[in-house]
């Protein structure tokens, strides 16, 4: 008889009888899903920065200058003139060029604080009741040097026996600056306190300014001297 050759058993093979041997397809891993790569970046430049600080720096400026400017056109141009009394003739008249008037106002407009320097300072005295004052105002705006005109247009008038000095205008450039004024007004009139005394004579006679008008070249004042009781 002959021998039955059997083959040896396969591993994970079926043995039962009408069932087909099944041999496993290995799987491969599933690719990872794919992400968008961020498109590439643009390098700013260093100078990006600074170009916009001086743009918004630049319109800071400027909208700071326009209101400024805007509050000066709003303010009014000019004061109007006082009406004073009719002058009297005194018993005694003094006559003042800009020699006397001139160290005043300048020393006044330095007292009144204001920033910058005024040079050139000049007095001009107008047939009536008018002086005009004119100089150079210069000053510094982001360390670069401005020089502008200046013109203060005042009326001389005696209130309570004292020699007074009213604006009637200023001007910076071609800007209306006559409120901002008020302040040297006040030192000058404070000046001339100081100049024109109340008693002479050791306070044998008190002063009082009875009138004032002005002349081409000078300013004349009348006082009227009246004799103390001894």
């Amino acid at each position: 008889m002959a021998e039955e050759k059997t083959s040896p058993e396969t591993s994970g093979a079926s043995t039962e009888p009408g069932i087909p041997e099944v041999t496993p397809v290995p799987t491969e891993p599933p690719e990872p899903p794919l992400t968008p790569k961020p498109p590439p970046t643009k390098k700013r430049g260093c100078f990006g920065p600074i170009v916009l600080s001086l743009l918004f720096l630049l319109i800071g400026i400027i909208v700071g200058a326009g209101a400024v400017l805007l509050f000066f056109f709003a303010m009014p141009s000019a004061n109007p003139p006082i009406t004073a009394p009719p002058p009297q003739p005194g018993n005694v008249s003094v006559q003042a060029d800009a020699t006397l008037i001139g160290p005043i106002a300048e020393k006044s407009l330095q007292e009144a604080g204001i920033p910058g320097t005024i040079t050139n300072l000049q007095v001009q005295f107008d047939q009536g009741d008018q002086m005009t004052i004119t100089g150079s105002y210069q000053y510094r705006v982001l360390g670069i040097p401005v020089t502008q005109n200046v013109s203060i247009v005042l009326q001389p008038y005696v209130d309570s026996c004292s020699l007074q000095m009213h604006i009637l205008s200023a001007n910076y450039g071609s800007i209306p600056i006559t409120s901002f004024a008020s302040i040297f007004e006040n030192k000058m009139n404070s000046k001339l306190q100081q100049v024109m005394p109340s008693t002479v004579m050791n306070g044998g006679y008190t002063v009082c300014v009875s009138g004032v008008h002005t002349q081409t070249g000078n300013i004349i004042v009348d006082i009227t001297l009246t004799p103390t009781s001894s």
